[in-house]
């Protein structure tokens, strides 16, 4: 790519034509240092920029401290300037240490680019593949469907990140992601999977403890209750706040980030919860309150994202498929009925 003479001191353009990113530079003048930098030499002051200091560079980059202090000494000798004021708050980059800085996101782009472009043209059903999804649906849902995959493509092995934080797919952090909304990135291919139905649950002898719980039907009829409640991040809010706005006084009595323990913990019996549809049916000694909720009341949807320049690796297109089959499968679960 002849990245080093396209390096540029003061403005660039990155443009993007068919899976591939051309790099345009103007000004070349304004930094000559930067032919003198390995693309290594690059990647620690990006990752140091990131982490706002060497400690936390020096463990994205898989270095002890002090490997990561002499690397930064030894680039600024080469530039023979400082790349960072070293500040209490942290590092933050000199008017030369931001144009590093911008060199070597677009060298880091360019190399993801490279990577998915000639990743997506890959026909061989090996290897590995990394698919992203929240716990919940990691859990109840992926976990359920991964031997028939496994027996359908031995020479695959899949790798499933479930947390709630959101993975690039176009740095390649994942394959695929499972979400629970449109992707709105225009390098996404997205494909709804699901509709995602919501229900109130809790285990059967504090069911009963409902007044005039054989004619449970409205969510009125829950005025008072304890639940327990999904805490942390856009979702739980929005969740939080269906419940403070539809069930009357409400009884907030205990929280976790997790719905997950949410779903242990009303199986407990401590208190009622509510969860997606697929959770609260297949998870041990929960019952349905009220299951599903009126389509107005709670509901969302599910839906497989990846990048478009994957879209014909055979490895992706394979899981994709699998996942969507199942999703169709558990139709009912989905939806509580």
């Amino acid at each position: 790519f002849l990245l080093r003479q396209l390096i540029i001191a003061s403005d660039y353009t990155i443009c993007k034509n068919e899976n591939l990113y051309a790099i345009y530079a103007i000004g070349f003048a304004n930094m000559q240092f930067t032919n003198k930098l390995s693309w290594d030499d690059y990647r620690y002051v990006l990752a140091i920029f990131r982490a706002q200091g060497v400690t936390g560079a020096a463990a994205d980059m898989g270095v002890n401290v002090s490997t990561a202090f002499r690397r930064l000494d030894k680039i600024e000798a080469i530039v023979r300037t400082m790349l960072f004021d070293r500040q209490r708050g942290g590092y933050v980059p000199t008017a030369a240490g931001q144009e590093v800085v911008r060199a070597a996101e677009i060298m880091e782009q360019a190399a993801f680019s490279a990577d998915r472009t000639v990743s997506g043209h890959d026909q061989d059903l090996t290897g590995e593949l990394r698919i992203t999804a929240t716990e919940t649906m990691a859990v109840c849902f992926l976990t359920r469907h991964m031997k028939s995959f496994r027996q359908k493509h031995p020479g695959l092995t899949v790798n499933i990140s479930s947390e709630n934080r959101v993975l690039s797919l176009a740095e390649r952090e994942a394959d695929i992601a499972l979400r629970p909304r449109r992707p709105t990135d225009e390098a996404l291919v997205g494909r709804k999977i699901a509709n995602l139905r919501w229900g109130i649950y809790g285990r059967s002898d504090r069911i009963k403890e409902i007044p005039g719980t054989k004619k449970l039907k409205d969510l009125s009829d829950l005025a008072g209750q304890q639940f327990v409640v999904w805490d942390g991040g856009a979702l739980a809010k929005e969740t939080e706040d269906w419940m403070v706005d539809n069930i009357p006084d409400v009884d907030l009595v205990l929280r976790s980030s997790s719905l997950i323990t949410n779903a242990q913990v009303a199986a407990t019996g401590a208190a009622l919860t509510l969860l997606p549809c697929i959770v609260g049916t297949i998870w041990q000694d929960l019952e349905p309150v009220i299951s599903p909720l009126k389509d107005n009341e709670k509901s969302g949807e599910l839906w497989l994202a990846f990048h478009e320049d994957m879209r014909h690796n055979a490895r992706v297109r394979a899981l994709v498929e699998h996942i969507a089959e199942a999703a169709s499968e558990d139709t009912a679960l989905f939806e509580g009925r």
